[in-house]
């Protein structure tokens, strides 16, 4: 946690494909946003491609907002082309969870 800003990124959050559709992502995220408002946190960032269609989805269904997106990161920093869900990834969506004081 950022201690000046009182601010939490998770910065990886994955289910095997395998074990998808069961509800595990929720329970994970929920987790965590209860871990976070334990440790004081007033906000929960997080970030993924544009093209991740099912995670976007879970991201809002718990209350995250899209902040930003930034251009071109999948890019910038793979050296390899990511493919998902046949699109060529190539921006990243940031999203962010306001928590209750």
């Amino acid at each position: 946690m950022n201690k000046t800003t009182n601010r939490i990124e998770i910065m990886n959050l994955a289910v095997t494909p395998a074990d998808q559709g069961q509800g595990i992502g929720t329970r994970l995220l929920t987790f965590a946003l209860n871990w976070a408002e334990q440790c004081g946190a007033i906000r929960v960032e997080i970030g993924t491609g544009s093209t991740s269609f099912e995670q976007l989805y879970l991201y809002q269904k718990m209350g995250f907002r899209v902040v930003a997106v930034v251009p071109n990161f999948f890019l910038d920093h793979y050296d390899e082309p990511i493919v998902e869900n046949k699109l060529v990834l190539k921006d990243m969506i940031r999203l962010a969870l306001e928590l209750k004081p």
